[in-house]
This record gives C-alpha cells, structure tokens and sequence, in this order.
C-alpha cells in the first residue's frame, strides 16, 4: 500500500508558505511515521537536512532484524546518488549503521549518505560532508525530486517489516 507516501506527497503539496523554511513535514499511517526536516521545497523536489521514518511494529527488534532490515534498505534503495552498504552493527546499542559505498568526491569534499536504525524501529536519512583538510564532519542537504522521495517512502515501508 502506498498510504504512506502518498500522505507526505500531499503534506508537501498543502504547503502555502513555501518561504517559511526550514519547517518539519510529518505524516503517519498504520502506525508508521514519516518526517522531514525540509529546507526547500518546490514543485520539483524537495531538500531536507534529515528524513525520520518510524515503525514501531511489535516492539524492540533483535541485531539479527536490524541485520535484515539494513540488508533489505542496501538492496532496494539503489538509486540514490551512492549505493548504501551495511558498515556498522552496535549490539550493545541496538543499532545499525549504513552508508554511502563510495562517497561523492568534490575536491577536498566528500559527501555520503548515512542511515542509522534502531531497535524500537526507528530510522534516520542524513547528508554528510566531510572536509579531508580538516578531517571535519558537517551535515549536508538532502535532494529529492517528489518521485524519488515518494519511491523511497515506499521501500521504507516495504523494507521494515
């Protein structure tokens, strides 16, 4: 079911004051949650600092879930600028970690995606960049068009079961 997807598309479009950005963008269905911290917004696309996806399910998941549910994301979500791939498992923590295979590099810059997940079922999308110079980290705009965020909402939905 596209419930999800299709409520933040519509949660996007019901934006009248497209200049009060950055503002936070949040729809739920079936218990699942999607937000986003938008900092632009047009008929094209959007750009976010951070996209939270929430599914509670049936309470806190195992490392060998959190395992399957990051396995599942690296396969489906292959169409963002850099492949993701499972680089970390906290077990302690009940965390798991992905990231950008290969970074897009931009001179001294190198910018990937990071996906962390936890185990009460919760999800977060962010942009870094990091500065080889300074050996610095600094979070980085997301950019989607309005297809490729409702596609990725929907593989978030299939992926966390």
């Amino acid at each position: 079911m596209r419930t999800l997807s299709l409520k933040i598309a519509a949660a996007v479009d019901a934006r009248t004051d497209k200049d009060a950005l950055p503002c936070r963008v949040a729809v739920e269905s079936d218990g699942q949650g999607l937000a986003l911290e938008l900092t632009a917004c047009s008929a094209l696309g959007v750009a976010f600092e951070a996209l939270a996806f929430t599914d509670p399910g049936d309470g806190e998941r195992s490392t060998e879930t959190l395992r399957g549910w990051a396995d599942r994301l690296a396969a489906r979500v292959t169409y963002l600028m850099e492949p993701l791939v499972l680089i970390e498992i906290d077990a302690v923590a009940g965390e798991v970690e992905l990231r950008s295979q290969v970074p897009t590099a931009r001179g001294e810059l190198k910018s990937f995606y990071e996906v962390r997940l936890n185990k009460q079922g919760a999800m977060r999308l962010t942009r870094v960049v990091f500065d080889e110079e300074t050996r610095r980290r600094r979070p980085a705009s997301c950019q989607l068009t309005r297809e490729v965020l409702e596609r990725l909402t929907d593989d978030l939905v299939d992926c966390s079961g």
